[in-house]
């Protein structure tokens, strides 16, 4: 690549407009899809909606098992304190909104007006100028999760919106272009678009998650690779 071609390459990336929020349905999916783009936007605030501690009497999950926990309790114990130490990596500012994973509750889709209610209210009050969320593909947290942005993305107009592919989900055959043709026929535009990211911290900060690493059987390195945005307009905001 001649000097030309590394200007023009530089040329096409893009710096969402700050103060910059991302939307995190788990306690380390901003930072497995988006860590390089907080790490370009030192000062931006991670919400993150399932942030709750299982009831004590919860019985143990399979991906708590094979995360190495004996409790639900010690799960979210742990993914806590590595959230916050992933999040001071990148300089991050992390907002919980303390909903249960769906993993803990007897009825997946329970809290669903909750999280669309809740999840507007904090961002009216952080007041962004453009927001990062998850296309929602495989798991139905994020799936929801999504479905809940793409609401409040009606009623805040004036904010840059960009969906992000959600890591590692978005590996799965398929499963993107299925979000993108569901968004389509609700009236979404999705472009792709190469937003500027800082990857120089990126894997240091997944691997502060060591118990999902463990989990996911892969290495930081592994998931540190795949960064990919979409800038969503249309719908019922026009050109948001």
């Amino acid at each position: 690549m001649d000097l030309a071609q590394a200007q023009n390459l530089a040329d096409d990336l893009l710096l969402p407009p700050s103060p910059l929020v991302v939307i995190s349905p788990h306690l380390d999916d901003a930072i497995l899809s988006c860590a390089g783009l907080l790490a370009a936007r030192p000062g931006s605030t991670v919400v993150t909606v399932f942030t709750a501690r299982a009831p004590l009497q919860q019985a143990l999950t399979d991906w708590d098992r094979r995360c190495g926990f004996d409790s639900a309790d010690a799960a979210m114990t742990c993914r806590l304190a590595e959230d916050r130490e992933a999040l001071g990596i990148v300089g991050a500012e992390g907002r919980a909104l303390g909903f249960l994973d769906c993993q803990y509750t007897a009825t997946a889709d329970q809290d669903a007006p909750l999280i669309t209610e809740h999840l507007f209210h904090l961002l009216a009050d952080l007041s962004p100028a453009s927001v990062a969320m998850p296309l929602g593909v495989f798991h139905y947290d994020h799936e929801r999760v999504s479905d809940a942005a793409l609401v409040i993305r009606d009623a805040l107009p004036g904010v840059t919106w960009f969906g992000y592919e959600d890591v590692p989900h978005c590996k799965r055959p398929g499963v993107v272009q299925a979000r993108l043709s569901q968004l389509h026929a609700r009236g979404v535009t999705a472009t792709p678009v190469r937003l500027a990211v800082d990857a120089a911290s990126k894997a240091r900060a997944i691997q502060a998650y060591s118990s999902q690493l463990k989990g996911l059987e892969s290495t930081a390195l592994e998931l540190a690779v795949h960064e990919t945005y979409w800038r969503l307009t249309g719908g019922a905001t026009g050109t948001s």
